[in-house]
């Protein structure tokens, strides 16, 4: 029997684990970020103000790196997205492996800007609400950090690591290569390398066994490259992997300090080589040990619906405020009241929702390879309560505000839940053959209505 404080931990942690896993702490970061523009745009109307010299070289010291990092990180979200190869059915688990590293260096240049902004405007209210953005932003850094540590931490680890790892998270692992004096290289262009290419694979072991270069050499995190080194030409290329290709730029870096003239940095991993590379036949030191792995499916077709309930929602939430603020309805304090009502009702379902979920809560459509089927609490009455829960949640919100603008978002709210609640169940089904009988016995969303 679990004590209340062990009980209080462990919902604690859970909390923490979702927070890291889903993509909602993301979401908060860039609405808050939109908060400091409104409250700038409220309180100052965006007018500058005369700034004596300690400040102008503050905004300065903000702005120009903000501004080349910002240019940077946009290039490259554009080429991951734009101009790299197709990989079609497989971009979900591309996405979900990268897009965190991907949009941080964003973030980074964001809130440095967001920073120069309140100076130049000076505007109090802008400032406490950067402040937020600031703690959500230092807390997302430490999530990420925490989780590749968790998930590849070895005897390797090392003060340098955290810091190069640190810098790879704020303004992307691709410039730290470069400025490193490292090359990155695209995976589709492995064969322009030649075959004498020393090819150091820095994953874990079982890692490395479950799929690798044929040339590789493995040394988790680096360990051993060092020694190895020695007995190695300088002038001979290198060429550094890992899964995704988060871990290599530090050891990239470190064997260009050991002095070989041209070192790789794989870019994006043995991840998308294997999505590249599958059915294919190849040879050489380049193709892969076990061609036909596939990567396990997370999400399929769920991503865009995701992602466009997701803006609607976040744009319902700021829309509405800024229309109550520059065009204030004609509202009754009876609809206030009833929107506050269905919208508290609409969190209390959503939270009685994740309570019953526990682990088994996942941002994606697709079920956890180690979840359970859950059939109780309100899952008893019905399939799809937390949907229930977001759609009256925001519903409530733009009712209290009497926001036209608004309500379009919170249709578009409604109807992507409703697609993703379809495709949803498809794949459930096919994970858990009971759940055609329980569909028997549960309304989808609305009790004796639908």
């Amino acid at each position: 029997m679990i004590s209340p404080p062990e009980k209080s931990v462990s919902n604690w942690t859970h909390c923490l684990e979702w927070l890291q896993e889903s993509s909602a702490l993301i979401v908060a970061t860039y609405a808050v970020a939109a908060a400091v523009i409104i409250s700038v745009v409220m309180e100052t109307g965006f007018a500058l103000r005369e700034l004596d010299s300690f400040e102008t070289v503050v905004v300065l010291i903000l702005f120009i790196p903000a501004g080349f990092l910002l240019v940077f990180s946009l290039f490259e979200l554009v080429s991951y997205f734009v101009f790299i190869p197709s990989i079609t059915k497989d971009s979900h688990l591309f996405s979900r492996v990268h897009s965190t590293h991907l949009i941080h260096p964003l973030t980074t240049a964001i809130v440095l800007i967001l920073a120069g902004v309140c100076v130049l405007t000076g505007s109090e209210r802008a400032w406490i609400v950067w402040g937020i953005l600031l703690a959500l932003y230092l807390l997302q850094t430490g999530f990420i950090l925490k989780s590749v540590r968790a998930e590849n931490m070895t005897n390797g680890w090392t003060r340098q690591a955290n810091l190069i790892l640190l810098l790879n998270l704020l303004v992307g692992g691709e410039l730290v290569t470069i400025t490193g004096g490292a090359r990155p290289l695209s995976p589709w262009k492995l064969d322009t390398l030649p075959e004498n290419t020393w090819i150091i694979d820095v994953r874990t072991k079982p890692e490395f066994y479950w799929n690798r270069l044929q040339a590789a050499e493995n040394y988790p995190w680096g360990v051993g490259v060092a020694e190895a080194a020695k007995s190695r030409p300088k002038d001979v290329p290198v060429l550094v992997t890992c899964l995704s290709g988060h871990r290599s730029p530090s050891v990239a870096l470190m064997v260009r300090r050991l002095g070989f003239k041209t070192v790789y940095n794989l870019n994006w991993g043995i991840l998308y080589l294997i999505l590249l590379e599958r059915g294919r036949k190849s040879t050489g030191p380049f193709s892969l040990t076990r061609p036909h792995r596939d990567p396990h499916r997370r999400g399929e077709d769920l991503k865009g619906i995701t992602l466009g309930y997701v803006t609607c929602a976040i744009l319902a939430l700021i829309v509405a405020p800024i229309e109550a603020a520059f065009w204030p309805p004609d509202i009754s304090v009876a609809q206030q009241i009833a929107g506050a009502l269905i919208g508290i009702g609409g969190l209390v379902l959503g939270l009685l929702s994740f309570k019953d979920l526990g682990r088994n809560f996942r941002v994606f459509g697709a079920p956890r390879r180690s979840g359970t089927l859950v059939t109780s609490g309100i899952y008893t009455y019905i399939r799809h309560p937390m949907y229930i829960g977001v759609i009256m949640g925001i519903g409530g919100y733009v009712l209290a505000f009497g926001s036209l603008l608004a309500a379009p978002l919170w249709a578009g709210v409604l109807i992507f839940y409703v697609v993703k609640a379809v495709k949803e169940e498809r794949l459930l089904m096919d994970k858990f053959p009971e759940y055609q009988e329980y569909r028997k016995h549960t309304w989808k969303f609305v009790p004796f209505i639908y």
